[in-house]
């Protein structure tokens, strides 16, 4: 396996494929998300798809790149969207 470095610093230090969370009040979390509607003018049934988002973070300078946990099903929902 091809080992990883920043992009920005150059470092090895990589932490790859981490959540990404946000906190509500009473404690309670989930991951962050991107979202695509197939139907936005809907008032419901929007047809919505959603894909958690992942970050690599570098441990030497900080630099953070996000990337989409299933970005295949992402492109296949958004070129079905475009169809209709």
């Amino acid at each position: 396996m091809a080992t990883m470095k920043c992009g920005r610093c150059g470092s090895e230090k990589i932490m790859a494929n981490l959540r990404i969370r946000d906190r509500f009040e009473a404690g309670m979390g989930q991951d962050l998300e991107v979202e695509f509607q197939r139907n936005p003018r809907a008032l419901i049934f929007k047809q919505t798809h959603r894909e958690a988002l992942r970050a690599t973070v570098c441990g030497e300078c900080g630099n953070v790149g996000l990337s989409v946990e299933n970005p295949q099903a992402l492109w296949q929902a958004y070129t079905d969207g475009k169809d209709s």
